[in-house]
């Protein structure tokens, strides 16, 4: 009796005392020695035991937190490759609320620094809510190759085969240089940026009030190398393929602490193969006549680019940045083009074009930076100038030789001259400043003017001479200004959290063309609201719902009226009449992040006014004219799911898929255009580490069938494989790279039109192998998850 009354005794105050303790909040802030936050630093809560209670990996501010921990002694251990652990002893009374450990500096292990030059790098994709980060350090398929190739793995984003570059299936998307609109974002000047000029790539569905609201699908954003680790470093790298292919580039950084200074230059002689096929039924006066059509395409680019600048650290509170960026390419093509036309299945004539071609094309690009801290945490400012100017001559020489009935050379010679060049200025300023723990306040203006000008001139050989064809001799000046402000609230409070902003654009057009039937001017003024609202269910799931209002303006390309002469059956001019279209987009998503699984699923919908469209119609001489033109509407529902799976420590899954349903209504060649349809597409890449110095990738692509009112697309696979394997002490790699395996990245469509039929398989770069040599010096990986300034400016 006396044993059972001491037992409800010591029962009852141990009620008493786990009844008073309460749940407290244990957080810090993990930086290095220079008070930079550390990203993805795993930070671990023990007991007293030793023994492991939970663990979680710093955000992008170097934050950490543990919820819900009793009263007690723990031990907090801070762990980052290449720097020294960090153990911090830490008791919790009855008393405490929030145990905040301040900010935990982590000092370089110079003992593991060359254990990490391989090691150290991220995972190819950062999920976070409205926006996925892919690191291409990571991508082994894409290491050797182009923009465009690391544009194709990234997840949402597609490339054609024809280099139209998508952004969930929609191809009015805005693509960035730094943060910059940029001639380099175009198709073929994509193709000439290298991969190992590329550090991230940042895809932004839903984009804020903050970034520029031209592309209607968002923004992707390529970001190009900057390294800012300490000392003197870099790496060079060597390769060789088949088509042939010869590249060498290097990258040197060097930094003190008062200088970042950095420099990437490289050179690159490279082989193209396109094949085309076409197959074209046209029926007049109850007759159908046909065409058979081959065309070879084999492309040639010699290059050469710098990029190169410095940081300067006035002191810890004002920073200069100036960089400097020239690409120049010289692109000589030869182009056979084989022409069988029939009717009732007999050949009435074939004929041969030889095309030869020459453009030389130069992109520069200086950038100017200044960007301030203040003595109050979190408030900064930023100012931005940039002037792009470009250049570009092409020069196409075309001889058409009868073959059949009669053996004719020279039947037609036709030259073309193409010139153009561009200035574009940017000014920009944007101030942020916090109102208090909780809440911030971010304010920004932006001036852009930008100025192109385009000559093209047509003349074929008669009797010896060569004259003008159909007055083909023409100049277009474009010139665009826009100037755009914003504000835009953040806050939390708890677990919810919120953004509200709201951009203003005034935009001028003003195209002048040697025919003055085609001037145009065009002035507008917008409001583009934004607002975000997020909420955060557990530490690892949080889910937000946003909505944005954004412009899908005119290219100089889809507005300019001049015919490009190279396939006399076919050809493609832009419509200066062609408007801008709006764009509403709401998006609801999740992020759960696991041990080993992150998942990202998102529901989204767009309803897009004056929504682009391409239409295809056949002139009087039988020539088909493909041209842009505005629909009236079209709505997208859409749902996408982005996931990546670590099952073991050397096997990585990641990849995503997604499907919409569209609805469109217009008019296209003087009929009702009313349409609806829906296609998917899904990537999957397998990232494989057997030993500790090689490494394997595979990236499998297949975009469903998809169709419009008049073209029907067939579906289009692609396969693609990369090898490393690490040498001289993991300072030296080995990659090989395999792009479009089996040779299926190839465009194959039926366009249907009034008497017509046309179908078109093409494909613009076939299978390509390459292997290449790079060799790391002086890497360290101090600073390696900073971000550069310009980061921050959209």
């Amino acid at each position: 009796m006396k044993s059972f009354t001491s037992l409800l005794i010591c029962l009852f105050f141990n009620i008493i005392i786990f009844g008073q303790q309460k749940e407290v909040v244990i957080s810090g802030n993990v930086v290095d020695v220079a008070e930079k936050p550390l990203p993805f630093a795993t930070v671990i809560l023990k007991d007293n035991s030793k023994k492991l209670i939970e663990g979680v990996v710093t955000d992008e501010k170097g934050i950490f937190s543990f919820h819900k921990i009793l009263n007690g002694n723990y031990i907090v251990e801070i762990q980052y490759i290449g720097f020294t652990t960090v153990i911090k002893d830490v008791t919790i009374d009855k008393t405490q609320k929030k145990v905040d450990l301040g900010k935990i500096i982590l000092k370089e292990d110079s003992k593991t620094l060359d254990e990490v030059v391989v090691e150290g790098q991220t995972s190819e994709v950062s999920l976070k809510l409205g926006k996925k980060v892919f690191r291409v350090g990571k991508d082994l398929t894409s290491q050797n190759g182009s923009a465009t190739d690391v544009l194709n793995n990234v997840p949402s984003v597609n490339v054609s085969p024809n280099g139209a570059v998508s952004l969930r299936g929609n191809t009015n998307v805005q693509v960035m240089i730094n943060g910059r609109r940029s001639a380099l974002t175009q198709s073929q000047a994509l193709e000439q940026l290298s991969a190992d000029v590329i550090e991230s790539v940042e895809v932004i569905s839903n984009p804020s009030a903050k970034f520029d609201a031209s592309g209607s699908a968002g923004i992707i954003n390529i970001i190009l190398k900057k390294n800012r680790q300490s000392g003197l470093n870099g790496q060079i790298r060597l390769v060789a393929g088949i088509p042939d292919d010869y590249r060498a580039i290097g990258n040197l950084n060097y930094k003190t602490k008062k200088f970042n200074f950095f420099a990437n230059a490289g050179i690159r002689y490279t082989d193209y193969e396109g094949e085309y096929f076409k197959q074209q039924t046209t029926i007049a006066n109850n007759i159908s006549t046909f065409l058979n059509q081959r065309e070879d395409e084999d492309r040639h680019d010699d290059g050469q680019l710098f990029y190169f600048g410095t940081d300067f650290y006035a002191n810890d509170k004002n920073t200069f940045t100036v960089a400097y960026y020239r690409n120049e390419t010289k692109d000589t093509d030869v182009t056979n083009l084989f022409y069988d036309f029939s009717v009732s299945n007999a050949i009435t004539q074939s004929l041969q074009t030889i095309g030869n071609s020459i453009e030389e094309r130069d992109y520069n690009q200086l950038e100017v930076n200044y960007t301030k801290t203040f003595a109050k945490k979190g408030q900064k400012l930023t100012v931005d100038f940039q002037y792009d100017f470009w250049n570009s001559e092409k020069g196409w020489h075309l001889q058409t030789d009868e073959k059949f009935p009669t053996n004719t050379e020279a039947q037609t010679v036709i030259q073309t001259k193409g010139k153009g060049n561009t200035d574009d200025i940017v000014i920009q300023a944007d101030f942020e400043a916090p109102l208090n723990e909780k809440s911030k306040i971010e304010i920004g203006a932006k001036f852009e003017d930008r100025a192109i000008t385009n000559e093209f001139l047509a003349e074929e050989l008669i009797n010896g001479q060569f004259e003008i064809i159909d007055n083909i001799n023409n100049q277009l000046d474009y010139k665009e200004k826009i100037v755009s402000g914003y504000a835009q609230l953040k806050s939390k409070k708890g677990k919810t959290s919120y953004q509200l902003g709201l951009r203003l654009e005034n935009t001028d057009i003003n195209v002048e063309a040697s025919e003055t039937v085609l001037n145009l001017k065009n002035n507008y003024t917008n409001l583009f609201p934004s607002a975000t609202f997020g909420y955060e269910f557990k530490d690892n799931l949080s889910g937000q719902i946003s909505y944005s209002k954004r412009i899908g303006r005119p290219s100089l390309w889809q507005l300019n009226p001049f015919f490009q002469l190279k396939d006399f059956t076919a050809r493609f001019t832009g419509n200066p009449a062609l408007n801008p279209s709006f764009t509403d987009t709401v998006e609801f998503s999740f992020i759960y992040r696991g041990n080993k699984f992150q998942l990202n699923p998102s529901i989204y919908y767009s309803d897009t006014d004056n929504a682009f469209q391409y239409e295809t119609v056949q002139n009087n001489e039988g020539v088909f004219i493909q041209s842009p033109v505005n629909l009236d509407n079209e709505k997208r529902y859409g749902v996408e799911l982005s996931a990546s799976y670590n099952p073991l420590k050397w096997l990585r899954f990641s990849g995503d898929v997604n499907a919409y349903i569209f609805e469109q209504k217009g008019v296209l060649n003087g009929q009702t255009a009313d349409f609806s349809s829906n296609t998917w597409f899904t990537n999957l890449i397998i990232s494989m580490k057997p030993t500790k110095t090689l490494r394997l990738q595979t990236r499998i692509f297949y975009q469903g069938a998809e169709s419009n009112k008049q073209t029907a697309s067939k579906p289009i696979s692609n396969v693609n494989f990369g090898l490393q394997k690490s040498i001289l002490n993991n300072k030296g790699s080995l990659i090989f790279n395999v792009s479009n395996v089996f040779d299926t990245r190839r465009t194959r469509e039926q366009i249907i039109g009034e008497n017509f039929s046309i179908y078109q398989d093409r494909s613009r770069n076939a299978q390509r192998f390459s292997l290449s040599f790079v060799y790391k010096f002086n890497q360290k990986p101090s600073d390696k998850n900073r971000r550069a300034n310009r980061r921050n400016r959209y």
